[in-house]
């Protein structure tokens, strides 16, 4: 038995360990500079997802603005278009047909026109009575109503940019990317005058404080 437990005990201490290989090994160095990129990284990250959001919304509501900018434009153009007299009918309120046997003319008539031939009493009308230089003013902006909402016409090209922008500013105003621009200029104007806000009574505590500090300050003086 004896014999045995040396045998062991000498296997045990002619074992050796592995060289340690000087390339392979690792060492841990502080390096400030990445510490601070490590943890100032998610800030950053938030940061920039944020201001990738606004671009986005920006160019979004930019491509909005010309869609919107163009459906006015070309729904105008329809309404143009569909208030112009048509030159193929217009022969046809004067034309005269011959048949064999009799001939028709067609003729646009109005009630004042057969009130007039047959001496009918005509339809009721109401007059005001108006002063002289009221009544010219108002008959002037009346006719000018009538004639603008009668035609539907727009004098120049310049009232036409002006409708149309003004068509375009509405639909844009009811777009969500407007809305949701909105909010966000609204929760940046809260966020700001709340900074301000808490500015503002730290610097007056900070005024009262000192007040009081040279105030004490003086009555211990002025009793020594």
């Amino acid at each position: 038995m004896d014999s045995g437990d040396e045998g062991i005990s000498e296997k045990r201490i002619v074992k050796r360990r592995k060289p340690i290989n000087r390339k392979t090994k690792l060492s841990i160095v502080f390096n400030e500079d990445a510490r601070k990129d490590f943890l100032t990284g998610f800030h950053r990250r938030k940061m920039g997802r944020q201001k990738k959001a606004q671009e986005e919304l920006k160019q979004f509501l930019k491509e909005e603005k010309k869609r919107i900018k163009k459906e006015a434009k070309d729904s105008l153009k329809k309404l143009v278009l569909s208030t112009r007299p048509i030159p193929e009918l217009e022969h046809l309120h004067s034309e005269e047909y011959e048949l064999p046997n009799h001939s028709v003319s067609i003729v646009e008539l109005s009630s004042s026109a057969l009130e007039s031939k047959n001496h009918w009493i005509g339809s009721n009308k109401v007059q005001y009575e108006t002063d002289k230089e009221g009544g010219s003013d108002s008959d002037k902006e009346e006719e000018e109503g009538e004639s603008n909402l009668l035609g539907m016409e727009l004098k120049s090209e310049k009232d036409v940019k002006k409708a149309i922008k003004q068509q375009a500013t509405k639909q844009v105003q009811k777009s969500k990317a407007f809305q949701t621009k909105q909010r966000i200029e609204k929760k940046k104007q809260m966020k700001k005058s709340s900074k301000n806000k808490h500015e503002r009574v730290k610097a007056r505590m900070k005024k009262q404080m000192k007040k009081s500090s040279k105030n004490k300050h003086e009555r211990v003086k002025a009793r020594m």
